[in-house]
C-alpha cells in the first residue's frame, strides 16, 4: 500500500484574472519525491484552524514540513531582526500544531528546511534570524540555481538515525554527504527533544533526530531537489516513506 503524507504548504498570492487571491502552493518536488518513494502526497493547505490539526493527522501515516518562508521570532522571545523576511502566522500555528499532534500519535515526521527550523523552534529551540549578518563568517547556505546542484557538503555523525540511512559505516567519523541549500535563518538551539546529528564545514546544525521517535527527523538542505538524480538523497525519502507504512501497518485492524 501506499502511506499518505500530508505535505504543508505556503500562503502565497497568485496572478489570476488581473487580481491576486490567496493560494496554497509547494514546490513540486516535494510530491514527486513522496511518490518516487512509495507513498502517496497530500498538500495540507493553511487554511485548516489549528485547532482542527488533530483530526488532519489521525488520516495520515506521515507528516513533511515543507520549505517556505521565515518562522517569526516571537515564538523564542526575539524582537524581528532588520533582516526578517515574510512570516505567516497562520502557517507557524498550524505547523506547530500538526506537529505536536504527529508526536502525540507517533506519526512518522520530516522536515525541509523551513521543516527542520519549525520542529526546533516548535520543541523550545531558537534559530538565528539572518545568517550573513548574525553569523557573517558563514557563507554558502544561499546557492543559485539550478536547485539540483550541491553547494557544500555535511558533517553526519556516525551511528546516528541519518548515518544508517545513508549507510556510513561505524568507523567513518569523517563521513560527509553534498547538499544543495537555500536559508538564510538557521536552526541556534534545538531545544531538549531534539539532538543535532550533522553540521555544515562552518558548525551550522544541519540535522535533527528526535531519538525517542520512531521518525522524527529534519534536515536543512533541499534533498526533495536531488531526489531524482542523487541515490543518497532518495533514500532519505524512501526511509521516511518506509516509516509511514510500517505506522500505517500498525493501525490496521488485527
Amino acid at each position: 500500500m501506499r502511506p499518505l503524507i500530508g505535505i504543508t504548504t505556503s500562503t502565497t498570492d497568485r496572478e489570476q484574472d488581473a487580481v491576486k487571491p490567496a493560494a496554497s502552493r509547494v514546490n513540486l518536488a516535494y510530491s514527486q519525491s513522496i511518490h518516487q518513494a512509495g507513498g502517496l502526497p497530500l498538500l495540507l493547505p493553511n487554511s485548516v484552524p489549528p485547532d482542527d490539526a488533530d483530526a488532519v493527522v489521525s488520516g495520515l501515516h506521515g507528516l513533511l514540513l515543507s520549505g517556505g518562508g521565515d518562522v517569526d521570532p516571537a515564538y523564542w522571545g526575539e524582537t524581528p531582526h532588520p533582516k526578517l523576511g515574510l512570516v505567516d502566522p497562520q502557517r507557524d500555528s498550524l505547523e506547530m500544531a500538526l506537529l505536536h499532534a504527529a508526536l502525540r500519535r507517533n506519526v512518522p515526521v520530516f522536515g525541509i528546511c523551513r521543516g527542520v527550523q519549525l520542529m526546533a523552534v516548535a520543541l523550545n529551540g531558537d534559530l538565528w534570524q539572518d545568517i550573513p549578518s548574525q553569523l557573517p563568517a558563514c557563507g554558502g547556505h544561499f546557492g543559485q540555481p539550478p536547485r539540483h546542484l550541491a553547494h557544500h557538503s555535511v558533517r553526519v555523525t556516525p551511528d546516528s538515525p541519518l548515518a544508517r540511512i545513508f549507510q556510513q559505516t561505524v568507523n567513518d567519523i569523517d563521513f560527509r554527504v553534498q547538499v544543495n541549500s537555500f536559508h538564510h535563518q538557521a536552526v541556534r538551539k534545538s531545544g531538549p527533544a531534539l539532538i543535532p546529528i550533522a553540521w555544515s564545514d562552518d558548525e551550522l546544525i544541519e540535522a535533527l533526530v528526535a531519538p525517542e521517535a520512531q521518525f522524527v527527523l529534519g534536515v536543512q538542505w533541499h534533498p526533495e531537489e536531488m531526489a531524482a538524480t542523487d541515490p543518497l538523497q532518495a533514500r532519505l525519502f524512501a526511509a521516511f516513506v518506509q516509516a509511514a507504512r510500517d505506522y500505517a501497518g500498525r493501525m490496521l485492524p488485527a
